[in-house]
């Protein structure tokens, strides 16, 4: 998968979509679209990332409300890259829980990958159960 590197404001984020027909494209989408991974690499001017995520992110949280779904997103990867693990499953929970849409495969995705971060195995395992259903590989024939 294509993916490219995008600021905004300066946030150094992943992101990559696909289109209807399968194809790539990059862009700036909304959260329900997104698949975010953090970049560990050393940019170009020397500065660590780490300090350029949480400077933007301090940046950002004046002008937006980051509990928001559009926004809470960055919240709980903030969270996790601080290492508050239960923090970050708290906002990655009412993210889930109050967004009006459908719910969102990559959200869920991301709630797994911090379970079984944290340790907690039967979590992780019910929620696994519970993907098949909310997200079944092939609707069931009449």
């Amino acid at each position: 998968m294509h993916s490219s590197c995008i600021t905004f404001p300066t946030i150094l984020v992943h992101i990559s979509r696909r289109d209807y027909w399968g194809k790539e494209a990059s862009s700036l989408a909304s959260s329900k679209d997104l698949e975010i991974t953090c970049d560990q690499s050393q940019p170009e001017s020397g500065v660590q990332p780490d300090h350029l995520f949480e400077e933007n992110f301090k940046q950002l949280k004046k002008w937006v409300d980051l509990k928001s779904p559009k926004h809470g997103i960055l919240l709980a990867l903030r969270e996790r890259r601080s290492g508050r693990l239960g923090t970050a499953l708290k906002a990655l929970n009412d993210i889930i829980r109050d967004d009006g849409e459908p719910p969102k495969k990559k959200l869920y995705e991301l709630k797994l990958s911090l379970l079984d971060e944290i340790g907690w195995s039967h979590l992780a395992t019910y929620e696994r159960q519970w993907m098949h259903v909310r997200f079944p590989a092939s609707l069931p024939l009449f």
